[in-house]
């Protein structure tokens, strides 16, 4: 890495303070949003409960990263045009109603379609609520805002998926009716106390422009190449990883508490939040230091380090030590792979440069589980063994970024100290 560089800084409590109030509105609907996030980790689990063989459940969480792929781009489009606000409304307001259909879905036509349509819903609001957050927080605390969105969302997931855990062990009906609630909730949050953010930004920059843009930044290609890659790790949360705990046969005793294996489960991705929110936002006084792409580079490194420690062991402790150093490689990495996009994109096409890196996660949603479902079967530790080479692949596309333009980036981020 380079040397830090020597400006002053102000303290994280002083750039807390500095934050209008629209982005605490926004964080704590985020917070209770993703407290209630309790499908998506335990869907694989839930459909292999359900009778559906392990492809079924594979093809029906790709459904969701195809839908996804459909709605990063409708909701980059939408927030530009209708406003941030108006986007995170209406897709929060759908996701909720295609829970409680993906509940009511018995066959498997059923389950991928409504899966799909709420993959689509959620990722309608994503990119809007990111665009939110750019437009309404000063330039130069984007990197401390996107850390303190993180915090909110990781921690609103840490609480939820223990007890999502607990609740998958008695009735999943409390895991949609509560997922479902939470997102409703989030959904009224916006509509009364969100500012609507820009709109009316494809007047400016309509969608041919923003193409031409797109396709001629080399720096965007490279981050999009490194989060496609990472994503392909991060999304065996909810497929591969999830069966290799659960088919540990661990059990804890915990002061009168007997957790089976999902309820194990639950807690080693409970812990993944809670380190989240304890220190990624007291370390972006030292990211943020550093070139932007050697940051993320070192960040998706670990991430794919992490997973890849699952190949040796499957005691609790070595779980923990895997799922430690994974969520060590996303801190160092996303709050700044934020803020550099946040950056990098014109404005007026903030809500597409966001909607189009969203569809990195979404595209690896979709074949993700197939690759991590099929090398299971094959050989369960080849699925870890690959984590690790993905680490290092999407490490050494972020750093293809080329000198000139991650200087200016650099710099941009500098600034935001």
């Amino acid at each position: 890495m380079n040397p830090p560089h020597s400006n002053s800084h102000t303290t994280l409590l002083e750039d807390l303070r500095a934050l209008p109030r629209p982005f605490w509105v926004l964080l704590a609907g985020t917070f209770i949003n993703r407290f209630g996030t309790f499908v998506w980790p335990f869907l694989t689990i839930y459909l292999t409960r359900q009778g559906h063989s392990l492809t079924a459940a594979a093809v029906a969480v790709g459904s969701f990263g195809a839908g996804s792929v459909c709605g990063s781009v409708l909701g980059g489009w939408l927030a530009d045009h209708l406003g941030r606000r108006h986007t995170i409304v209406l897709g929060t307001a759908a996701a909720a109603g295609c829970v409680m259909l993906l509940y009511a879905a018995s066959s498997l036509p059923a389950v991928i379609f409504t899966t799909m349509l709420l993959g689509a819903s959620i990722g309608t609001y994503h990119p809007a609520a990111s665009a939110l957050l750019a437009d309404v927080v000063p330039p130069a605390l984007h990197v401390r805002a996107y850390a303190a969105f993180r915090l909110a969302a990781n921690a609103g997931f840490a609480c939820g998926a223990a007890l999502g855990g607990v609740l998958a062990t008695r009735s999943f009906f409390w895991l949609f009716a509560g997922d479902a609630l939470t997102t409703i909730t989030y959904s009224a949050v916006a509509f009364f106390a969100l500012p609507h953010g820009l709109r009316g930004q494809t007047r400016q920059a309509p969608w041919g422009a923003a193409l031409r843009q797109l396709r001629g930044d080399r720096t965007f290609h490279a981050l999009f190449a490194s989060v496609f890659l990472s994503s392909l790790i991060v999304v065996q949360f909810a497929t591969t990883y999830s069966l290799h705990v659960t088919r540990t046969g661990l059990t804890l005793d915990l002061h009168g508490w007997h957790l089976r294996p999902e309820a194990i489960y639950g807690l080693l991705i409970g812990w993944n939040g809670v380190m989240v929110a304890l220190f990624e936002l007291p370390l972006t006084g030292w990211t943020r230091r550093y070139s932007p792409s050697r940051t993320m580079a070192v960040g998706y490194a670990l991430l794919g380090g992490g997973f890849a420690l699952n190949a040796g062991g499957s005691t609790l402790a070595w779980l923990f030590a895997a799922m430690t150093l994974f969520t060590i490689g996303e801190i160092i990495s996303v709050p700044v792979s934020n803020a550099f996009v946040a950056r990098l994109a014109p404005q007026p096409m903030r809500g597409r440069y966001l909607g189009t890196l969203a569809m990195a996660w979404n595209l690896a949603g979709i074949v993700g589980p197939f690759i991590g479902s099929y090398l299971f079967q094959l050989q369960p530790n080849a699925v870890w063994a690959a984590c690790g080479v993905l680490g290092v692949l999407s490490a050494a596309s972020i750093l293809r970024a080329s000198s000139r333009e991650d200087a200016g980036c650099s710099q941009a981020v500098v600034e935001q100290t």
